[in-house]
């Protein structure tokens, strides 16, 4: 899934790492054409890509593969350890890396943007319970339920645009897709009612209309 990189050389937290460090991201030469990823996920877990049914094994290594040679999934930054210690951690987890944003960005498409925002709170809590070592907390089980529960309606694909060490989400589609081109569009096919929005504007800004008006006087 990733390999950690660390010692040595790294130490010096203002040195670039040296290119022989990594083994799967390739850091010279990268093609001068991009390159796509196509990512199936059912319920959160991705199955397939590149239109190819995979296992969880094989997948990962594929997009390790692919995704290595276009530059991408090297993490080099400070990491507070859980003993206080500041460390200068480097890691290449070129499938990590574009599963996770993979992911997330399906998950902004079939969930609320209340969901959306509190699940980045369950997921911060839980990689630091796991990176703690608290695998088996209670807190840790809860969180669990939590997230399987979302993912739920996380099934669709995403497709990942990958070029000489970056990438971005470039397209995404799900059954369960809470975007809707009718009302989203800013063309005359609109389903969207205009003038619904002079009410709600003056109701989301009247708190905000009132105290202003309270500090001029003041």
């Amino acid at each position: 899934m990733g390999r950690a990189i660390e010692g040595g050389v790294l130490e010096d937290a203002f040195k670039e790492p040296p290119d022989d460090a990594f083994i799967w991201v390739k850091t010279k030469n990268l093609p001068a054409k991009p390159s796509y990823l196509e990512i199936k996920f059912e319920k959160g877990i991705p199955v397939a890509v590149d239109g190819k049914p995979k296992d969880p094994v094989q997948l990962i290594e594929y997009i390790n593969k692919k995704a290595g040679s276009a530059g991408i999934g090297i993490v080099d930054h400070i990491e507070d350890r859980v003993v206080g210690i500041k460390s200068r951690e480097v890691y290449e987890t070129p499938a990590a890396t574009c599963l996770i944003e993979a992911h997330s960005d399906l998950e902004k498409m079939v969930h609320t943007k209340h969901e959306t925002k509190f699940k980045s709170i369950v997921d911060d809590e839980w990689a630091w319970l796991v990176y703690s070592g608290l695998w088996e907390d209670p807190l840790k089980r809860d969180l669990d339920s939590f997230i399987d529960h979302t993912q739920k309606y996380v099934s669709g694909t995403v497709k990942i645009k990958m070029y000489q060490g970056s990438l971005r989400v470039v397209g995404r589609k799900s059954r369960y897709s809470l975007y809707s081109h009718d009302i989203a569009t800013y063309g005359k096919g609109s389903t969207f009612d205009q003038k619904l929005a002079k009410g709600f504007v003056e109701l989301w800004g009247m708190q905000s209309t009132e105290a202003n008006k309270l500090h001029k006087n003041r």
